[in-house]
C-alpha cells in the first residue's frame, strides 16, 4: 500500500487539500459546484442592481438637463433680448432687478417651477456672492474648487448623502463674459440701483473669463434605489431557489449516472484482473468513494503499462529486422510496378494532351505536329502519316506526315490501285476504314500499322505507322492505339464542328453589325447574349461589358427587371411586341421584341430591335405645331377683322363724348379709361394681324451678336435693380447672319423679359452664341435659373393666348409671335426645362437666310 502511494501523482491531483479535513472527490466536486452557484446567485443580482442604478442616473441626468436647459434659456433670453432692450429705452444706468438680473430670473423661474416639480432643487452661487442666499456651502465650495483646479471639465454628476437620503446630485460650472462686467466688474461702472441694493462690496472686481460659481441641480432618488435594492434581492431570491433545485437535480443526476457507470466499471476491472492481483491494482483498503476507488486503480495500472510498454519495445526491435527482410522483397515488386504505373501515366498523359490540343486550336492543323510527336514517342516506328475522309471523292487524303515522305498522297477504296499505290498498302487503309486496326509488311514501308480515326461509329480517317517493330508492340500498346485514334477522330469531329460554328457566328455577327440601329440577343432570363456594332458604338462599350448581364442592370443599374419593362410580355405570350420607349436623355425608341421559339414552342431567347425615331417624332411635332399655327393665324386674321372695325367706331364715339362731356370731370375721367382699353384691343388685334400674316420681313447681312449685345443694354438697368446676373458668351468667330433685326430684337427682348418675370428678384441669364459650321447655321441659347416649367406648359408655351401669369398680366402673344419670326427667317426655336430649376429657349438660324426645310 505504501508503495503504490509512492509511485502515484494521486495527492497531487486531487483538487484543494484542506488541512484536518478528508474529503472524497466526489464531495469535494459537489461543494465546489454549490460555491460556483452561490457565486453566480450574487453575481445575478449585483448585475441587476448595477443596471438598474445605471438607468436611475441616466433618467436622472437627462432631468437635470432639462431644468438647466430651461433655466439657461430665460437667462440667455434676460441677457441677450431684455436687457439690451431696456438699457435701449431707459439709458444704460437703468437697472431693474426683476427683469435684467439673469441670476435673479433663474432663481424666480425654478421658483415657479418648484411649485409644480417640489422634489427638483436649483442653486446658482458662488463664493462672496452679491447675494447672501446665493453663498456656496461647503460641498459646493468644495465643487468650486473641483472646477477651478480643472478647468478643462465642464461638468459632474452623480449621487450623494444627504443628509441620510440619497440624492443625485449634477453641477455645472458658470463663467464671467463681457456682458457681465456692468454689474460685476468695477462698482464704478455697476447701476445705482444695483449699488443701493446690495452695497459696493461683495460681487464686484470680476473680469472676463473667470471662474464666477456654480450652478447645482438636485433630485431625490432614495425611494428609487430602496426599490432597486429589494428587486435585486428579490432577483438573488428567485437565482437562489433556482440554482438550488438545479443543484439537488444536478446531484441526483451524479449519483445515478456517474457513480452508478463507475462503479460498473470498477465492476469490469475486478471481473478481467485476476483474483491475486486485486490488492495490488485496488490497495489494501476499499474507500465507500468510487472515484477514489478508480482513481488509484488507473494510478497503479499506468505503472503495469509503463513495464508492459519496456517488453513491447524489445519485442518491436526483435520485428525491426524482420520488417527489413521484408521490405526489401516489396521494393523489388513495387519497382517493377512502377514502370507500368508510368508507362500507363505516359499514356494518359498522351490522350489528355492530345484532348488539351483540341480545346486550344482553332483548326485540324494546330494539333498534327505535336500529336503525332507525342504519338511516336510512345510506339516504336519511324514515321507517321494522317488520312482524312473526303466525303465528296470517297476516297483518303493525306493531310499530315512526319517521317513519312513516301506515303502516297491519296487512297481510294472504290477503284483499282495505281502504280502509285501498293495493293496491299490500299487493302489495309481500306480494312481500317471498316474500323478495324491492321498490320502488313512491304518492301518500301516495312512493317505498317493502320489505326482507324473514328467519333460516335464513324471512321473518319485513318492513322498510318511505317516501319514499325512489331516485336516490341504489346496488347496495351495496341490498345492505346485505338484509344488515340478515339481522341483523334473526337478532335476532327469538334474542330469541324468549330468550324462550322464561327463561320455562322461570324456571318451572324457581320448580319447583325451591318443593321445600324440597335440590335441585342437576349435569353429568356434578359440577359444579354450578343450585341451588334450600332449599340456598342451608341453605349461606348466593349462586348465584355454586357455579355451575360441583364439588360435591366446593365442600362439601368438596377437588380431586378424595370417596373413596366415590355420583355415580361414577350415571355408571358411569346408573341412579338412593339413599344416605344423614351430614355433618361429625352431619346425616342421604336423597340421590336420578337420571340424565338425551339421546336417545343417554348420561349428560348429574345430579339430586340431599336429604331431612333427621336428626329422623326420632333419633326412630327413641329408638323402639328406649323398646322396648329396656321389655323391660329388663319382664325385670328378673321376675328382681327371682325372686331377692328367696332373698335374704331368706339374710339370715334369716345371722341365725339369727349366734346359733350367736357364740363364733366368724371365723365371725361371715365371715357379715359375706355380709350386706353380700346387701344389696347387695337394693338392685341395688331399683334394679331402681324402674326397671321406671316409676311417676308426685310433682312439683310448683320451681326447677330451686336443686335445681342444692344438688347441686352436696354436691360442692364432692370437686371441689376433686380439682382441678376448676366453671362454673355458670344462667339466673335460667327459669321454676319441674314435677318431683320427689329423683328429679331422683338424674339430676344421677349425671352429676356420673361426671363426676368420667371425669377423674380435675383438669378443668373446665361445668353451663349456659337456658329455651326456643319450646316452653315448658328444657335443662340438664352438660360435661365428661373421656376421652370412642367411637361404640360412646355407642349403649349407657344400656342397664342396661353400664357401662365395672371389675367391682365400678359396677352400671351410674345411667344407665339417669336416663333412667327423665327419661322419666318427659317429657322426653329425649342425649349427645355427643369420644374423649379432652370429654363432654355434655343434658337438656329441659316446663315444665309434660306427657309427651312422639312
Amino acid at each position: 500500500m505504501n508503495k503504490n502511494k509512492s509511485l502515484s501523482p494521486y495527492n497531487e491531483g486531487q483538487g484543494p487539500h484542506f488541512p484536518g479535513l478528508s474529503l472524497s472527490l466526489r464531495s469535494k466536486f459537489l461543494i465546489g459546484t454549490a460555491i460556483i452557484l452561490i457565486v453566480v446567485c450574487f453575481i445575478s443580482a449585483f448585475i441587476i442592481y448595477y443596471r438598474e442604478k445605471s438607468l436611475l442616473e441616466e433618467s436622472a441626468y437627462a432631468k437635470t438637463e432639462l431644468v438647466m436647459a430651461a433655466v439657461e434659456a430665460s437667462r440667455m433670453y434676460v441677457r441677450d433680448e431684455l436687457r439690451p432692450r431696456m438699457m435701449e429705452n431707459f439709458g444704460q444706468d437703468f437697472f431693474m432687478l426683476e427683469a435684467m438680473s439673469t441670476s435673479y430670473v433663474g432663481r424666480a423661474v425654478m421658483d415657479k417651477l418648484k411649485v409644480n416639480l417640489p422634489e427638483y432643487s436649483y442653486r446658482r452661487v458662488s463664493i462672496n456672492a452679491r447675494n447672501p442666499d446665493s453663498e456656496a456651502d461647503e460641498m459646493e465650495r468644495g465643487m468650486i474648487k473641483y472646477f477651478r483646479d480643472s478647468a478643462q471639465d465642464h461638468n459632474w454628476q452623480g449621487l450623494v448623502d444627504m443628509e441620510g437620503e440619497a440624492q443625485y446630485m449634477r453641477f455645472r460650472p458658470v463663467y464671467f463674459d463681457e456682458s457681465c462686467m456692468s454689474c460685476h466688474g468695477e462698482p464704478a461702472d455697476a447701476p445705482q440701483k444695483l449699488i443701493t441694493l446690495y452695497g459696493d462690496e461683495r460681487g464686484f472686481g470680476h473680469y472676463p473669463g473667470e471662474l464666477a460659481g456654480l450652478i447645482a441641480v438636485g433630485i431625490p432618488v432614495q425611494s428609487a434605489l430602496s426599490a432597486i435594492q429589494e428587486k435585486a434581492t428579490s432577483v438573488f431570491l428567485v437565482v437562489f431557489f433556482g440554482v438550488s433545485v438545479f443543484y439537488l437535480l444536478l446531484t441526483f443526476f451524479f449519483n445515478w449516472i456517474v457513480v452508478n457507470n463507475l462503479r460498473g466499471v470498477l465492476g469490469l476491472f475486478q471481473e478481467q484482473v485476476e483474483e491475486k492481483s486485486l490488492p495490488e491494482i485496488f490497495g489494501q483498503s476499499r474507500s465507500a468513494d468510487e472515484l477514489e476507488t478508480l482513481s488509484t486503480a488507473a494510478q497503479t495500472m499506468a505503472t503495469h503499462l509503463k513495464q508492459t510498454r519496456e517488453e513491447l519495445k524489445r519485442h518491436a526491435q526483435d520485428l525491426e529486422v524482420k520488417v527489413a527482410e521484408r521490405t526489401k522483397a516489396l521494393s523489388h515488386s513495387k519497382k517493377l510496378l512502377n514502370e507500368k504505373v508510368l508507362a500507363r501515366n505516359q499514356e494518359l498523359k498522351a490522350l489528355n494532351f492530345i484532348a488539351e490540343l483540341t480545346t486550344q486550336a482553332r483548326g485540324l492543323a494546330d494539333i498534327w505536329p505535336q500529336a503525332l510527336s507525342r504519338t511516336l514517342s510512345l510506339i516504336p516506328a519511324n514515321g507517321v502519316g494522317i488520312y482524312l475522309l473526303n466525303e465528296r471523292s470517297g476516297s483518303l487524303e493525306l493531310k499530315y506526315q512526319q517521317n513519312a515522305q513516301d506515303l502516297p498522297s491519296g487512297v481510294d477504296c472504290l477503284k483499282q490501285a495505281t502504280g502509285l499505290v501498293r495493293k496491299d498498302f490500299q487493302t489495309s487503309m481500306c480494312q481500317a476504314m471498316g474500323g478495324d486496326m491492321n498490320g502488313f509488311s512491304s518492301a518500301d514501308f516495312g512493317h505498317c500499322l493502320n489505326v482507324p480515326l473514328y467519333c460516335r461509329g464513324k471512321v473518319l480517317g485513318v492513322m498510318s505507322f511505317i516501319w514499325v517493330d512489331f516485336s516490341e508492340i504489346s496488347s496495351e500498346q495496341k490498345e492505346l492505339l485505338l484509344s488515340i485514334g478515339r481522341q483523334i477522330g473526337i478532335a476532327i469531329e469538334s474542330l469541324n464542328g468549330l468550324q462550322k460554328l464561327i463561320q455562322s457566328k461570324e456571318l451572324l455577327q457581320s448580319v447583325f453589325d451591318g443593321i445600324t440601329d440597335l440590335v441585342v440577343l437576349l435569353d429568356k432570363d434578359f440577359r444579354i447574349k450578343m450585341v451588334n456594332k450600332g449599340y456598342l458604338q451608341k453605349f461606348r462599350v466593349a462586348p465584355e461589358d454586357v455579355i451575360d448581364i441583364p439588360c435591366y442592370e446593365a442600362h439601368s443599374g438596377l437588380r431586378k427587371p424595370c417596373p413596366h419593362c415590355t420583355l415580361k410580355e414577350v415571355v408571358q405570350s411569346g408573341r412579338p411586341v412593339v413599344s416605344e420607349s423614351v430614355c433618361g436623355t429625352g431619346e425616342i425608341y421604336l423597340v421590336h421584341f420578337y420571340p424565338i421559339l425551339n421546336e417545343q414552342g417554348e420561349l428560348e431567347s429574345i430579339i430586340r430591335y431599336a429604331r431612333d425615331i427621336t428626329d422623326q417624332k420632333k419633326v412630327e411635332q413641329r408638323i402639328q405645331q406649323t398646322e396648329k399655327m396656321v389655323a391660329m393665324g388663319q382664325l385670328a386674321a378673321g376675328v382681327a377683322h371682325e372686331i377692328n372695325n367696332p373698335l374704331g367706331i368706339i374710339l370715334c364715339y369716345s371722341e365725339l363724348l369727349k366734346r359733350q362731356l367736357a364740363d364733366f370731370p368724371q365723365g371725361l375721367k371715365d371715357l379715359h379709361v375706355i380709350e386706353k382699353q380700346t387701344l389696347n384691343c387695337k394693338r392685341i388685334v395688331t399683334d394679331l394681324l402681324h402674326f397671321s400674316r406671316g409676311q417676308e420681313s426685310a433682312k439683310e447681312y448683320q451681326s447677330l451678336n451686336r443686335t445681342i449685345e444692344e438688347v441686352t443694354q436696354i436691360f442692364k438697368h432692370q437686371l441689376k435693380k433686380q439682382k441678376i446676373g448676366l453671362d454673355l458668351s458670344l462667339d466673335r468667330e460667327m459669321p454676319d447672319v441674314f435677318f431683320n433685326e427689329n423683328k429679331m430684337k422683338q424674339v430676344f427682348v421677349n425671352l429676356i423679359m420673361n426671363a426676368c418675370q420667371a425669377m423674380g428678384k435675383s438669378g443668373e441669364i446665361r445668353i451663349k452664341s456659337q456658329y455651326i459650321e456643319e450646316g452653315n447655321t448658328v444657335e443662340v441659347t438664352f438660360w435661365d435659373s428661373g421656376q421652370g416649367m412642367d411637361q404640360e406648359v412646355r407642349h403649349k408655351i407657344f400656342d397664342p393666348f396661353f400664357s401662365t401669369k395672371k389675367t391682365g398680366e400678359s396677352t400671351g402673344l410674345g411667344l407665339s409671335v417669336s416663333y412667327g419670326i423665327i419661322q419666318d427667317h427659317g429657322g426653329d426655336i425649342q425649349v427645355r426645362s427643369e420644374q423649379g430649376l432652370w429654363t432654355e429657349f434655343k434658337i438656329k438660324l441659316p446663315v444665309s437666310g434660306s427657309p427651312k426645310q422639312g
